[in-house]
Protein backbone atom coordinates (compact mmCIF):
# COMPACT_ATOMS: atom_id res chain seq x y z
CA UNK A 1 0.00 0.00 0.00
CA UNK A 2 0.96 3.47 -0.80
CA UNK A 3 2.94 5.43 2.52
CA UNK A 4 0.33 8.37 3.34
CA UNK A 5 1.06 11.45 5.89
CA UNK A 6 -0.81 9.94 8.58
CA UNK A 7 0.57 6.23 7.85
CA UNK A 8 4.03 7.51 8.51
CA UNK A 9 3.13 9.04 12.16
CA UNK A 10 4.95 7.55 14.62
CA UNK A 11 2.11 5.50 16.25
CA UNK A 12 1.34 4.26 13.29
CA UNK A 13 4.83 3.05 12.32
CA UNK A 14 6.76 3.83 15.76
CA UNK A 15 9.73 0.83 14.88
CA UNK A 16 10.86 3.37 11.54
CA UNK A 17 10.40 6.55 13.84
CA UNK A 18 12.41 4.72 16.70
CA UNK A 19 14.81 3.52 13.87
CA UNK A 20 14.97 7.36 12.57
CA UNK A 21 15.51 9.15 15.78
CA UNK A 22 18.46 6.75 16.43
CA UNK A 23 20.13 7.48 13.71
CA UNK A 24 20.11 10.85 14.16
CA UNK A 25 20.99 10.22 17.81
CA UNK A 26 23.97 8.42 16.79
CA UNK A 27 25.10 10.62 13.60
CA UNK A 28 23.44 14.03 13.48
CA UNK A 29 23.99 15.68 10.21
CA UNK A 30 25.57 18.61 12.13
CA UNK A 31 28.28 16.54 14.37
CA UNK A 32 29.39 19.87 16.34
CA UNK A 33 28.31 23.28 16.40
CA UNK A 34 29.36 26.84 17.86
CA UNK A 35 27.07 29.87 19.02
CA UNK A 36 28.02 33.35 19.98
CA UNK A 37 26.14 34.60 23.22
CA UNK A 38 24.01 38.24 21.02
CA UNK A 39 23.04 38.81 24.96
CA UNK A 40 23.61 38.08 28.29
CA UNK A 41 22.21 34.87 29.08
CA UNK A 42 21.27 32.02 31.02
CA UNK A 43 21.36 27.97 30.31
CA UNK A 44 18.79 25.59 31.95
CA UNK A 45 21.81 24.44 33.97
CA UNK A 46 21.60 27.46 35.73
CA UNK A 47 25.41 28.68 33.98
CA UNK A 48 25.64 32.42 32.93
CA UNK A 49 26.71 33.15 29.90
CA UNK A 50 27.90 37.04 28.84
CA UNK A 51 27.32 38.49 25.81
CA UNK A 52 29.69 37.63 23.06
CA UNK A 53 30.77 34.32 24.86
CA UNK A 54 31.55 31.74 21.77
CA UNK A 55 30.19 28.26 22.92
CA UNK A 56 30.64 25.23 21.12
CA UNK A 57 28.50 21.81 21.73
CA UNK A 58 28.80 18.04 20.27
CA UNK A 59 25.72 16.62 19.13
CA UNK A 60 27.61 13.56 18.47
CA UNK A 61 28.86 13.06 22.03
CA UNK A 62 25.26 14.25 23.37
CA UNK A 63 23.99 11.42 21.34
CA UNK A 64 26.01 9.06 22.85
CA UNK A 65 25.69 9.90 27.27
CA UNK A 66 25.19 7.08 28.58
CA UNK A 67 23.30 9.23 31.63
CA UNK A 68 20.71 10.02 28.74
CA UNK A 69 20.90 7.11 26.53
CA UNK A 70 21.77 3.87 28.53
CA UNK A 71 23.97 1.70 26.50
CA UNK A 72 24.74 4.70 24.23
CA UNK A 73 26.63 2.72 21.42
CA UNK A 74 23.51 0.35 20.91
CA UNK A 75 21.06 0.78 17.84
CA UNK A 76 17.30 0.87 20.40
CA UNK A 77 14.47 1.99 18.16
CA UNK A 78 12.63 0.49 21.17
CA UNK A 79 14.20 3.75 23.48
CA UNK A 80 12.02 5.88 21.18
CA UNK A 81 8.89 4.03 22.14
CA UNK A 82 6.18 5.55 22.50
CA UNK A 83 7.43 8.88 21.07
CA UNK A 84 7.69 11.16 23.09
CA UNK A 85 9.59 14.39 20.62
CA UNK A 86 13.19 15.12 22.49
CA UNK A 87 13.40 18.38 24.15
CA UNK A 88 15.27 20.36 20.85
CA UNK A 89 18.24 21.96 23.25
CA UNK A 90 19.08 18.36 24.48
CA UNK A 91 18.62 16.65 21.02
CA UNK A 92 19.65 19.79 19.02
CA UNK A 93 20.02 17.94 15.58
CA UNK A 94 17.25 20.06 14.26
CA UNK A 95 18.59 22.93 16.06
CA UNK A 96 16.77 24.49 18.56
CA UNK A 97 15.69 28.26 19.63
CA UNK A 98 14.76 30.68 17.12
CA UNK A 99 17.55 28.63 14.23
CA UNK A 100 15.30 25.37 15.11
CA UNK A 101 15.11 23.99 11.69
CA UNK A 102 12.09 25.41 9.59
CA UNK A 103 12.11 21.63 7.56
CA UNK A 104 12.13 19.26 10.16
CA UNK A 105 8.72 18.17 9.57
CA UNK A 106 9.41 17.56 6.07
CA UNK A 107 12.32 15.80 6.15
CA UNK A 108 11.35 13.49 8.88
CA UNK A 109 8.62 12.76 6.14
CA UNK A 110 10.85 12.64 3.57
CA UNK A 111 13.13 10.30 4.54
CA UNK A 112 10.52 7.87 6.01
CA UNK A 113 8.47 8.19 2.51
CA UNK A 114 11.71 7.06 1.12
CA UNK A 115 12.79 4.32 3.43
CA UNK A 116 9.26 3.08 3.21
CA UNK A 117 9.32 2.92 -0.54
CA UNK A 118 12.33 1.53 -0.83
CA UNK A 119 12.30 -1.24 1.34
CA UNK A 120 8.58 -2.28 -0.09
CA UNK A 121 10.45 -3.39 -2.94
CA UNK A 122 14.14 -3.72 -2.29
CA UNK A 123 16.32 -4.90 1.26
CA UNK A 124 19.94 -3.46 0.80
CA UNK A 125 23.14 -5.99 0.79
CA UNK A 126 26.84 -4.49 1.36
CA UNK A 127 29.64 -6.69 0.88
CA UNK A 128 31.65 -7.54 3.42
CA UNK A 129 35.02 -5.95 1.36
CA UNK A 130 32.64 -2.40 1.09
CA UNK A 131 31.51 -3.29 5.04
CA UNK A 132 35.28 -2.93 5.95
CA UNK A 133 36.28 1.09 4.42
CA UNK A 134 33.23 2.48 5.85
CA UNK A 135 34.28 5.51 8.35
CA UNK A 136 33.13 8.99 8.68
CA UNK A 137 34.30 12.09 8.45
CA UNK A 138 33.38 14.84 10.45
CA UNK A 139 33.16 18.44 8.40
CA UNK A 140 31.00 20.85 9.09
CA UNK A 141 28.26 18.34 7.99
CA UNK A 142 28.88 14.32 8.77
CA UNK A 143 29.28 12.40 5.75
CA UNK A 144 30.02 8.92 5.11
CA UNK A 145 33.26 7.42 3.41
CA UNK A 146 34.12 4.17 1.30
CA UNK A 147 37.75 5.21 1.34
CA UNK A 148 39.93 6.30 4.10
CA UNK A 149 42.55 7.65 0.96
CA UNK A 150 40.01 9.61 -0.76
CA UNK A 151 37.18 11.84 0.16
CA UNK A 152 34.77 9.97 -1.30
CA UNK A 153 31.39 9.91 0.35
CA UNK A 154 29.81 6.93 -0.74
CA UNK A 155 28.13 4.07 0.61
CA UNK A 156 27.61 1.11 -1.97
CA UNK A 157 24.98 -0.61 -1.26
CA UNK A 158 23.34 -3.52 -3.37
CA UNK A 159 19.78 -3.69 -3.78
CA UNK A 160 17.92 -7.09 -4.01
CA UNK A 161 14.03 -7.20 -5.02
CA UNK A 162 11.53 -8.63 -2.74
CA UNK A 163 9.00 -11.28 -4.46
CA UNK A 164 6.22 -8.90 -5.18
CA UNK A 165 3.24 -9.85 -3.58
CA UNK A 166 -0.08 -10.11 -5.06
Amino acid sequence: RSPSLKSLTPAEMPYLNGLFYEVLRLYPPVPNNSKVAKADDVLPSGHKVAKGTSTIYLPYAMGRDPKTYPEPELVRPERWIPFSAPAPHEFPVFQAGPRICLGMEMATFEVKLAAVLLLQSYSFEISPAEREKIHYVNTLTMAVCSSKDQDSHNLWLQPVARAQQL
